[in-house]
């Protein structure tokens, strides 16, 4: 068993800036470390999620360009279908 944190002055501080980062309201980019001071990476799923999603445009625009896309388009209207992965 480990005993929660409440109470703990550090911590109660930590806790607050830690929230207030979530917000938003970090600081002044001036007062930060050089190391820091640029953009923050992407995260692994966030880069999966955005690969995925340029795919499938990239997927749907080549469709769209394609001989075929007419005659299927006369057929089915909602092709190309978004429920197709």
């Amino acid at each position: 068993w480990v005993p929660g944190h409440v109470g703990i002055v550090g911590n109660e501080a930590s806790d607050e800036e830690a929230k207030a980062a979530a917000r938003g309201l970090s600081s002044d980019k001036t007062d930060l470390p050089a190391a820091i001071k640029g953009a923050l990476p992407i995260s692994k799923s966030a880069a999966k999620q955005a690969f995925r999603a340029k795919l499938k445009a990239r997927r749907v625009d080549d469709f769209e360009r394609s001989p075929r896309y007419a005659h299927i388009h006369s057929i089915d209207e909602s092709m190309p279908s978004s429920k197709y992965r």
